[in-house]
């Protein structure tokens, strides 16, 4: 029998109670590592993974001697020691190409043009704090499987979502080396093989009721909140975030959609709602200002943050301290998918490059939940007669 997975900690290993079965409780980070607890009471961190192609599971320690941080730091040690076999980028017979640390700095130079100075400022922490200090020294195809391997699970110890995002740039600099010829365009790539730590789902769906709540102030907010309440309406609107909404120009706004300059993934369109023209239309009347939400004290830059605000409207509205201003986007994107658009519908909606990074957004409202149960079940008892 096994547990649905949850963060395994030293508190939940003395949560876990006997069952006339041996059972297993998954850890929903780490792929494979888990609490196994006997009939007799006894509990023990284990780990599966394959050795030599063959799966087996390997006993790390018991919990009354072995803490949970200690077992999981074994299990990344033998998750690096166990990687499938190198995969070697170029021929052993063939010059070392140029180094990591020097791809990074042709990688971040053609990025500039692309890139916003808050995605760039934020790689350029992943290189030197984590990927260059590590890799930084070796040849680009003398780059293996086992060395990104250690410095993957290493890292994951301390920061599994660091981790994560650290290899994902990792890997977007060895694409811009086979697509820019620095390598061959057919080389294999040294961290495939490598799982990503698994992803908890951060964000919170607005639900039917708490946008309901939301409505009704957003119909009649206090006067010095009426700039943000547009803010907040094409957020939910737009799917747009924050950031983008509060630098918005006039100049970027066409009459069916924004054309954004300068967002995390670099230019993108927005297609515009009728409800989302209807308030830029009203805003544009008497304009004074480039900026769509000035800033109150001087209208030649735009409103600094919105987060402040919604922090305090959030709670007049009366909703969960926990949701968060950038919720609205995953609203916008998890009601997208409720209606039958596909993943990579609302990924192009959200601006997405990876259709991976929508799936996060795939939330389900208990409501819709039950209505799609409803209409089964009686699509069903109409074919039963």
């Amino acid at each position: 029998m096994r547990k649905e997975p949850i963060y395994l900690s030293d508190l939940s290993a003395r949560a876990a109670r006997p069952a006339a079965k041996e059972y297993a409780i998954p850890d929903n980070r780490l792929s494979g590592f888990a609490l196994r607890v006997q009939p007799t009471g006894t509990k023990s961190w284990v780990l599966r993974l394959k050795v030599d192609g063959t799966a087996k599971r390997v006993t790390l320690g018991n919990t009354q001697t072995m803490s949970a941080e200690e077992a999981r730091a074994r299990a990344h040690q033998l998750l690096a020691a166990h990687t499938p076999l190198d995969i070697a980028l170029l021929a052993a017979d063939d010059k070392p190409a140029i180094k990591l640390n020097v791809l990074a700095q042709r990688f971040l130079k053609a990025k500039r043009q692309v890139w916003k100075p808050t995605t760039l400022k934020a790689v350029q922490i992943y290189l030197n704090s984590s990927i260059l200090p590590a890799l930084g020294g070796h040849a680009i195809n003398r780059l293996t499987t086992a060395d990104v391997a250690e410095w993957f699970h290493t890292y994951s110890t301390t920061s599994p979502g660091g981790a994560n995002q650290a290899l994902s740039h990792l890997r977007s600099m060895l694409k811009f080396a086979r697509e820019t010829g620095i390598l061959p365009p057919d080389t294999p790539d040294p961290s495939k093989p490598i799982r990503r730590n698994t992803r908890r789902a951060r964000g919170r769906l607005l639900n039917a009721g708490q946008l309901a709540k939301l409505g009704v102030w957003l119909e009649a907010p206090p006067i010095r909140w009426l700039d943000m309440a547009d803010a907040i309406r094409l957020i939910l609107l737009t799917g747009c975030r924050s950031g983008e909404i509060a630098r918005l120009t006039w100049a970027e706004v066409g009459s069916d959609r924004l054309s954004l300059s300068a967002t995390k993934t670099g230019k993108r369109d927005v297609i515009l709602s009728r409800p989302a023209i209807e308030i830029l239309d009203r805003r544009k009347q008497g304009v004074m200002s480039e900026f769509v939400f000035p800033h109150p004290a001087s209208r030649a830059r735009p409103i600094t943050s919105i987060d402040a605000a919604w922090r305090a409207i959030r709670t007049q509205v009366g909703l969960p301290e926990d949701i968060r201003l950038h919720d609205l986007r995953h609203t916008y994107a998890s009601h997208a998918i409720m209606i039958g658009e596909s993943l990579n519908m609302t990924g192009k909606l959200l601006g997405h490059r990876r259709p991976k990074t929508t799936e996060i957004y795939s939330h389900i409202d208990a409501q819709h939940l039950a209505k799609a149960a409803d209409r089964v079940g009686d699509l069903i008892s109409n074919w039963l007669g």
